[in-house]
């Protein structure tokens, strides 16, 4: 499949260095940015030429006639890059967020389903191991039905003193990381959200500009809640990015935790279940493509099946909204229904 990516900076560069060479199914036939230092950047560091670069999107489309365009800018390019391509015929993958608002995803939806393209949402932390066997577990209620949830996120960010870009964000916690966390919620348990109430602060030590630390409910219909805690400022120990989850069945606790470090992060992923006084680590299926590959696999076989991805933006309408509901809740302190977002 020829692609356009889009967005060359920090994030974007390490798509084109580490993700992108790992799906031989996509062919970049070009690169855009609109921020010169951008692509100069990306050229020196020959992740693409400079007759194959260009300062916006609809001039990398016309040049180069991709069948898609993969999104990888700041959250403010995303909608306009995405209706740009979608506009000219094109399917396209989008870094998450999706967008600024549910209204301008739920736009976004609407045109592909119009243009008859697709639109879908790199949520890649649903390409890992343990995600997977734990996914499987709730749907096949291998240990009776789920009725509560646990999930811990430690990070200590800004260790060393130095303030990364993340750290000026207005929505540290909940839109830059716990959008991760709520997609998870949704994919595991196999149920929408319905009510969020949650609570974030910021120490006032840390490097960040926004609310860095964040706990309340998740609830998921009447009968099963997941307690929250998540903080990027914790002196505990830290956890693995998706964070440690404990899950409490009719006849058995699930403990896991997925997502380490690095490229080979899958590594970490773990599920241990407890039976009584018994505990057995399980073993777990493989990801022929874990993470970012695994988004941009599926986003590409599904095109070629002819069939509605798994990440689709229509699908994550329910992430987007779960994060921008948990973002006012915390910031009227009451309860968000999620029926009112959606």
């Amino acid at each position: 499949m020829r692609i356009v990516q889009v967005g060359l900076g920090g994030f974007g560069r390490d798509w084109a260095k580490n993700v992108i060479p790992q799906v031989p199914e996509v062919e970049v036939v070009g690169t855009a940015d609109v921020f010169a230092g951008s692509r100069e950047q990306a050229i020196a560091a020959g992740l693409t030429t400079a007759d194959r670069c260009y300062p916006s999107v609809e001039a990398a489309l016309e040049a180069t006639d991709p069948e898609a365009v993969l999104v990888t800018a700041s959250l403010v390019g995303h909608v306009p890059a995405a209706r740009a391509a979608l506009e000219s015929g094109r399917h396209v993958l989008i870094e998450k967020p999706f967008a600024p608002s549910v209204a301008e995803a739920k736009e976004l939806v609407a045109l592909a389903d119009a243009q008859g393209l697709t639109v879908a949402v790199s949520q890649n932390y649903r390409f890992f191991p343990a995600v997977q066997a734990v996914q499987q577990i709730v749907a096949e209620q291998t240990y009776g039905d789920l009725h509560a949830v646990v999930l811990d996120f430690r990070q200590l960010s800004g260790a060393d003193g130095v303030a990364g870009p993340h750290h000026a964000l207005d929505e540290p916690l909940l839109v830059d990381m716990s959008i991760h966390h709520f997609d998870l919620i949704r994919t595991v348990l196999g149920r929408e959200v319905t009510t969020v109430d949650l609570r974030t602060w910021d120490p006032s030590w840390s490097l960040f500009s926004g609310p860095s630390e964040g706990a309340g409910l998740v609830e998921s219909g009447p009968d099963l809640v997941t307690s929250y805690r998540a903080s990027w400022v914790s002196s505990g120990l830290r956890t693995t990015w998706a964070g440690e989850w404990r899950m409490d069945f009719a006849d058995a606790e699930v403990w896991w935790t997925s997502r380490g470090d690095g490229p080979e992060g899958w590594r970490s992923d773990e599920v241990r279940v407890r039976q009584g006084g018994e505990v057995a680590t399980l073993a777990l299926p493989t990801v022929a493509r874990v993470d970012r590959a695994g988004s941009l696999t599926e986003f590409v076989t599904a095109i070629q099946e002819g069939r509605e991805p798994s990440i689709s933006g229509r699908n994550n309408l329910g992430s987007l909204a779960t994060t921008y509901a948990s973002v006012e809740s915390a910031r009227t302190r009451q309860p968000v229904q999620l029926a009112d977002w959606l």
